[in-house]
């Protein structure tokens, strides 16, 4: 790469340019402000191209998206203004910053992020490298571990998609299935040279399923990334096995607990991990002495989760999870750490290789 990389070492780098982790305040660290989750055409799931999949979602048939039917207008938030009304309920919630995750191949908008950091006061840091093998670049198989880190670390230096903006982390990068496809074990590789190459924290989509986790960890290893860096997200799963969580946070990395507020995640009632397991799970592993590894965030990705459409929007944690939090016994300190301290920790770049 004949490139120079700036050394960034000790700050976050939002939209609007890098800035002191001590500004950025309560953080959500899994969010999606404009994504486009609508599936390619050698993709589509079952009932994606019938006629009542590419209705707008209205009342109408709000129940029927709510209870799994695909809906095309569902998988797209766009809107700016509509958005910006969603965003500011965190804002008056007292939040500080949103980690907007939407990366290559799913509608990442870096002008809209940068526009939106503007309108509402909120820092945002945006999102770099690939999702699901689903929404992989059709030539992803030709593509080497140097191509894809190539393009990584010029969203990162340069700016994203033909702008100025820079991506302030590597993600959310998709690491779902399992056993790991290649694509998916390249693209983990690439993102771990990339942060090592740069300096910036990386965030995953799931991160493997139960045992793969820890091959997803090794790549990372191999490739000189800090676990202080690496955040395993969709980590719910782990509050119902505490000990396979122990396992992991001994790796020192961070795991985030989102998807949280059931009813209003992307697939309704097919959520099956209730919140209250998730306060049980987060609450223990505080108790353990874990505080300082865990994150939080909605993972807002689809028109049923705002409020517009009866969801609970971006500042349910601030309002109804961290209270509950409070009611099984974690004290502020904790959640201090929880929403201000550790994404401040996870977001904050270490020196470039």
């Amino acid at each position: 790469m004949n490139r120079t990389i700036p050394n960034l070492a000790g700050q976050v780098l939002t939209v609007a340019g890098p800035v002191d982790p001590a500004v950025l305040g309560p953080t959500l660290m899994h969010e999606h402000l404009f994504v486009d989750l609508r599936r390619p055409a050698h993709a589509l799931r079952p009932g994606e191209d019938a006629p009542e999949a590419r209705e707008p979602l209205t009342l109408a048939n709000l129940a029927r998206t709510r209870h799994g039917a695909v809906n095309a207008d569902n998988d797209v938030l766009a809107d700016f203004d509509e958005m910006l009304e969603e965003v500011l309920a965190f804002r008056r919630a007292g939040g500080g910053t949103v980690v907007e995750v939407t990366n290559l191949g799913i509608g990442r908008d870096p002008a809209s992020l940068q526009r939106m950091a503007k309108a509402s006061g909120l820092n945002i840091v945006m999102g770099a490298g690939w999702y699901t093998p689903t929404f992989h670049p059709l030539d992803m198989p030709e593509r080497t571990v140097d191509d894809l880190a190539e393009a990584i670390v010029r969203d990162i230096v340069d700016g994203a998609d033909g702008t100025s903006v820079r991506a302030g982390i590597i993600g959310e990068v998709g690491a779902e299935n399992a056993p790991l496809t290649p694509e998916e074990l390249k693209s983990v590789r690439a993102s771990g040279r990339a942060s090592r190459i740069t300096g910036a924290p990386i965030t995953f989509h799931v991160g493997g399923v139960g045992e793969e986790k820890f091959a997803v960890l090794d790549i990372l290893d191999e490739e000189g990334v800090d676990p202080g860096n690496v955040v395993l997200g969709h980590a719910g799963t782990m509050a119902v096995d505490l000990p396979f969580a122990r396992r992991i946070l001994a790796r020192g990395v961070f795991i985030e607990f989102d998807f949280l507020t059931s009813p209003g995640s992307p697939w309704g009632h097919l959520v099956l991990l209730s919140d209250h397991k998730v306060i049980r799970g987060v609450a223990a592993l505080v108790e353990e002495g874990h505080a300082d590894q865990i994150l939080l965030g909605h993972d807002v990705c689809q028109k049923i989760q705002l409020k517009r459409y009866g969801g609970q929007g971006y500042d349910y944690i601030p309002e109804h999870f961290l209270p509950a939090l409070r009611r099984r016994g974690v004290d502020d300190e904790a959640l201090h750490k929880i929403m201000v301290d550790n994404p401040a920790r996870a977001l904050t770049f270490t020196t470039p290789a």
